[in-house]
C-alpha cells in the first residue's frame, strides 16, 4: 500500500513538473523505482517467496539486530553463568530454557495449523529446530557444563524475537482473513 503511494506521489510530481500524460509519467516513476521494485529470493526472509528489494534490504537490518542482540545477550550471560556457578542458577537456567522448549513446541503446533506462510512464519521456524534440540539437550539429558551456557542463552534471548514473529504471523493472518 506504502509502495502504491510512493508511486503514485512520483507519477502525480512528473505529470505536473514535465506536463506528461499519466501513462508517460507513470512509466518515468516506474523507472525511478526500478531497483527497488526488482524481486528475488533472500535467504533471510524465505526460501519460497520472491520480495521486493526494498522489502529485502528493511528486513535485513531488523534481522541483523535481531543475531547481534541474540549473539550479544548470549555471550554476557554465559561468561556471567561460568564464574558464579550456584545451584539455583544452574536450576533457573535450566527451568528457563525448559520452558522456552515447551512454548516453542506448543507454538510451533499452532502454526502447523494454518497454511498461511509469513514471512514471520519463516524467522520462527529458523530458530525452531535448533530451539528443539538445545531443549532435548538439557532437559532430557540434564547436562550443564560450562561450554554448554552459550547454547542455551541462545535460546532464551531468541526467545522474546520468536514470541513476536508468532504474534506478527497471527495479526498478518486476521487482518488479511488469510484463514
Amino acid at each position: 500500500m506504502e509502495l502504491k503511494d510512493h508511486l503514485a506521489t512520483a507519477t502525480e510530481d512528473i505529470m505536473e513538473q514535465n506536463k506528461l500524460s499519466f501513462e508517460e509519467a507513470f512509466l518515468m516513476a516506474s523507472q525511478l523505482w526500478k531497483t527497488e521494485l526488482q524481486v528475488k529470493k533472500y535467504w533471510l526472509i524465505s526460501n519460497e517467496r520472491l520480495f521486493p528489494c526494498f522489502v529485502i534490504q528493511k528486513i535485513k537490518y531488523k534481522v541483523a539486530f535481531h543475531y547481534a542482540l541474540v549473539l550479544l545477550a548470549s555471550l554476557i550471560f554465559s561468561f556471567f553463568f561460568t564464574f558464579s556457578k550456584s545451584n539455583e542458577n544452574i536450576l533457573l537456567f535450566k527451568y528457563s530454557v525448559g520452558f522456552c522448549g515447551i512454548v516453542y513446541f506448543l507454538l510451533r503446533r499452532i502454526m502447523n495449523n494454518k497454511s498461511v506462510k509469513t514471512s514471520f512464519r519463516f524467522h520462527f521456524d529458523y530458530f525452531h529446530f535448533p530451539v528443539l534440540l538445545v531443549f532435548f539437550y538439557f532437559i532430557i539429558f540434564q547436562i550443564s557444563f560450562t561450554y554448554a551456557y552459550f547454547i542455551g542463552f541462545l535460546v532464551l534471548a531468541n526467545f522474546p524475537f520468536s514470541a513476536y514473529y508468532f504474534v506478527k504471523h497471527q495479526q498478518f493472518i486476521k487482518k488479511y482473513k488469510l484463514i
